[in-house]
Formats: C-alpha cells, sequence, structure tokens
C-alpha cells in the first residue's frame, strides 16, 4: 500500500479538549507528533489515538461528505443538477470514474482519495492495535477491552466500506475474485489484494471479536441536551459516536445481510432493535425543525446507533445545502432535488401519504424550498446554531436500517411486513395491510428514510438495480458499481 510506506510512525492524534460538556469528547484539536513510546505511555495517550481515528473518519473524503451525503447519493440519483459537465459531481453521476479534466473536475483524484483516507484511518487503527496488549496493565481491564474492541471494530468497518466500494457483491460467482488488501498490522510493505470471501470472513472475524470485547459495556449515552452527560468518565460519554456495542451488531447484520446471510442478519438486527437503546423520532417528538434553534434534531439523534461528529459540517453544508445566490441555477456544487421529485418518492398522492413526517408540506419541514425554482434543499445538515451539537453528526448507521434489514431477512414476507410497518408507523403512515409486494415496498423506505445518508447506493449495489430511479447514468452494469483501484495502488501495490 502506498498510503502505508508514506506514513511514519509518528501520526496526527487527537487530544481532548479539558472543557465542559460534549466539547470535551467531540470537540478535539490536532496535537503535535508524538514518539510511539511515548504516545502510549499513559491511559490518555491511548484514547487521544482513538479519537484521532474517528477524527480522521469525519474528512470530506470519508463521511463528513463523500461517503454520507456526497458522493455516494449523487451516485444514487438523489441530485436534481448533476446531467451536465461543470464538475466532478455531473460526472460521477455518470459513473465516469476515471475522468480528470483538471481545474476542479477529477474524478479519478476523488475516488482515490476515498481509498487512501480510509487505509490511513486503518493505519492508525493498526497503531493502536500494536500496543494495546502491551498496555493493558496501563488502561485496566475496563478501559483495554473498549479501545481494543473499538479499533478492531473500526478495522473492520473500514475495510468493509472499501470492499462495498472497489469489489462486486460477494455472491458465489464472485467469492474468490480479488478484492482490496486487508491491512492487519502496521507497515510499510505493500499487501497482496485478498478475494472478496477473504475480506468479508475477516471483517466478520474481527466483529465478532470486537463485539465480545465491547460486551464489558454495553450503555449508549447518548446526546441529551446538547451539553450534558451523566457519565463523569470522558471516554465513557456519548457512545453514540463510538463505534460501540450495538454499532458492531449493526454492523454485522449489514455485512450478514451483504453476503446473503439472511439467518444472520435476522438475529443481529432483532438485538439491536430489542435492545431497547434506540427510539424512533415521531412527529411528537420532533419538536423543531428550525436550524437556528438549539433543541432542532434534523438528523433524528435518537436513532443513531453510529454517528461521526464533524466540526466542520457548517462549511460544507453552506456549501452544499443552500442556495447560493450567483450561481443558484448551475450545475455548481449545490445537491438539490425538485418538488416534483420529492413529492413522487414520498408518493404523496396516494390517499393517507401525505401525512408522512418526511414530506416536504409538512409544518415543521426537513426541507428548504426554493419557490421559484421548485428546487428542494434537504436541511439535515443546516447547523446553524453554534450551542446545537446535534446538528454537527452525521449518522452512520440508524435504527431504521435494522428494521429493514429484519424485514428483508424475516422467514417469511408477513413476517417482514411487521417489521416494516414499524417505521412507516413512526412515520406516520398507514400500515401495509399486505405483504405481496415486500421487496418493492422495502425499496421505496430506503428511498425515502436515506436520503443524503449514502445509505441507498449500497442497497442498489446489493440488490444489483438495473436502473436507478432518477439516475443519469442507466441502465446500470457491474461496472458501474465498482470504483476502479487507484492509479498508485495498480502501479506501486500487489
Amino acid at each position: 500500500m502506498k498510503q502505508y510506506r508514506i506514513l511514519i510512525l509518528s501520526v496526527l492524534l487527537a487530544a481532548a479538549s479539558i472543557a465542559g460538556g460534549c466539547s470535551k469528547w467531540l470537540d478535539v484539536s490536532p496535537k503535535t507528533q508524538m514518539k510511539e513510546d511515548e504516545q502510549f505511555s499513559s491511559r490518555q495517550g491511548f484514547i487521544d489515538a482513538l479519537f484521532g481515528v474517528y477524527q480522521r473518519a469525519a474528512a470530506d473524503s470519508l463521511y463528513g461528505n463523500n461517503l454520507s451525503f456526497g458522493m455516494l447519493d449523487v451516485l444514487a440519483g438523489r441530485y436534481e443538477n448533476k446531467s451536465g459537465t461543470g464538475n466532478w459531481y455531473s460526472q460521477m453521476a455518470m459513473y465516469n470514474y476515471t475522468y480528470n479534466a483538471g481545474l476542479g473536475v477529477n474524478v479519478e483524484r476523488e475516488v482515490a482519495e476515498v481509498w487512501s483516507t480510509a487505509y490511513s484511518c486503518i493505519a492508525q487503527a493498526n497503531y493502536i492495535l500494536r500496543n494495546v496488549d502491551k498496555g493493558k496493565s496501563i488502561l485496566g481491564e475496563q478501559a483495554y477491552q473498549i479501545i481494543k474492541g473499538e479499533a478492531l471494530a473500526l478495522r473492520a468497518f473500514f475495510h468493509f466500506d472499501l470492499l462495498r466500494l472497489y469489489a462486486p457483491v460477494p455472491n458465489a460467482a464472485n467469492n474468490d475474485k480479488p478484492a482490496i488488501p486487508y491491512m492487519d498490522a502496521f507497515t510499510i510493505q505493500p499487501q497482496a489484494r485478498q478475494t472478496v470471501g477473504q475480506i468479508i470472513t475477516r471483517c466478520e472475524q474481527e466483529l465478532l471479536e470486537a463485539e465480545q470485547l465491547l460486551s464489558v459495556h454495553t450503555e449508549i449515552d447518548q446526546i441529551a441536551g446538547n451539553q450534558n452527560s451523566t457519565n463523569p468518565d470522558l471516554f465513557l460519554m456519548y457512545r453514540q459516536n463510538h463505534l460501540n456495542y450495538w454499532a458492531v451488531k449493526a454492523l454485522l447484520a449489514r455485512l450478514h445481510l451483504y453476503k446473503g446471510d439472511k439467518v444472520n442478519a435476522l438475529k443481529y438486527a432483532q438485538e439491536v432493535i430489542n435492545s431497547g437503546k434506540f427510539r424512533f423520532m415521531t412527529s411528537a417528538t420532533l419538536t423543531s425543525t428550525d436550524p437556528l434553534t438549539e433543541n432542532s434534531d434534523l438528523t433524528f439523534t435518537p436513532e443513531h446507533i453510529f454517528s461521526i461528529y464533524a466540526s466542520h459540517l457548517k462549511r460544507v453544508a453552506d456549501d452544499l445545502f443552500k442556495q447560493s445566490p450567483v450561481n443558484n441555477n448551475e450545475d455548481n456544487r449545490d445537491l438539490y432535488t425538485t418538488q416534483t421529485k420529492v413529492n413522487n418518492m414520498y408518493e404523496a398522492s396516494v390517499p393517507g401519504y401525505s401525512t408522512d413526517i418526511r414530506l416536504p408540506i409538512q409544518a415543521k419541514s426537513l426541507w428548504t424550498v426554493v419557490n421559484t425554482l421548485n428546487n428542494l434543499y434537504t436541511k439535515k445538515y443546516h447547523a446553524d446554531n453554534q450551542r446545537n451539537v446535534r446538528q454537527r453528526l452525521i449518522p452512520v448507521i440508524r435504527l431504521p436500517e435494522m428494521y429493514y434489514i429484519a424485514a428483508e431477512a424475516a422467514p417469511t414476507p408477513d413476517e417482514g411486513l411487521v417489521f416494516l410497518n414499524a417505521v412507516r408507523s413512526a412515520r406516520s403512515l398507514p400500515a401495509l395491510a399486505t405483504a405481496a409486494n415486500l421487496e418493492a415496498e422495502i425499496m421505496k423506505e430506503y428511498r425515502k428514510e436515506f436520503y443524503a445518508e449514502g445509505q441507498l447506493w449500497y442497497y442498489f449495489k446489493r440488490k444489483n438495480t438495473a436502473t436507478i430511479p432518477d439516475g443519469v447514468g442507466n441502465p446500470m452494469t457491474e461496472a458501474k458499481y465498482i470504483f476502479p483501484l487507484p492509479l498508485d495502488e495498480i502501479q506501486f501495490g500487489k
């Protein structure tokens, strides 16, 4: 791996602030480079190194943009203005992954940066894992298990998403095909690509080990009131922003469904659902959708099983999800859709469906409507109140996905319908009376629920969807669902 060859042993680590409230865990700032033995000479050194992985995961090239509301939802046909040639989003929407015209229109570079940033996160997880067993006496049993468990889970998490992007879907025809390198050590040596089946197996093994380790602490200290935590230990605050015990189970549910193991997908999804740790947002609990208020919660944080804190989110959201005063109808960076497409997506004309809390017509609307252009921007990531910490959380796994996985993996369609109707009820939709079209209804719910969250693309890929609704690059092929390896990897890797 080129990324490993250029990475020196001393890495940029994040130090937790001594300020109060959420900022203790969420607002971290870079620390000067440190030698390895110095870094891991204290409990705080291990915690700082782990925080650094999460901080890196919030980069624009990963979950702070591309792997949430940006690149992946462009691929999924979410946004209206990506049919021209004006920027890299336009070419990405047409699956021109190797396009490079310079002057900011460089899809090839964006695809490569996903790879390199994810492997840099893996490198830091490996850096922790290389030292954590030696530091067990320093950490104490609980902190040791949590830090090792999170580092293992993070390593599997990044590898799994790289697999979902850069390799074909696991199945009998694809399992022996070369996929990506699995980097399980902090090394400067290039590593050979393993097969699709080998990567899935490694991810599952490490998630199972992480699940066992993290069982030492299963509580979720959710963000409530923005600045408050009941836990006096900084490290145990705001567990939704760690790859926690329940997030590992949710990842196992996601992984098993992706590889076609519905029995275990259902098992893990139900364990998360039945945990009682997460709850649906409803029309009653959605108190404000005004981003200027301190109690707005537009990404539905009580549903977050795992989320990334992005301190820079206001900058990105202002750039992408607010109408540009100059170029408000050009093929620029704005990511918007139209009133007509949103109404069609949410089936607003179907009797009884106009009550859906996700619709723009609701009094507490999750959308900004530009009436003169018939355009809509999601408000999910507007971060206009500095004290509202929830406005800087990007969901990576949410509770509805567990219900959708359970619905798809249930032994019978009628049993699956129960799980699907649970989400519909939370969104103020009438229950479906029949499971005759369950699979089509699940796809509709993925489209409705995960707008600007990146998950729809993975659904389309897993299902080998031939025609993406509102897509500009149809018909789909396997090649369009697989990112090409970066040129550096082809040139320098094995």
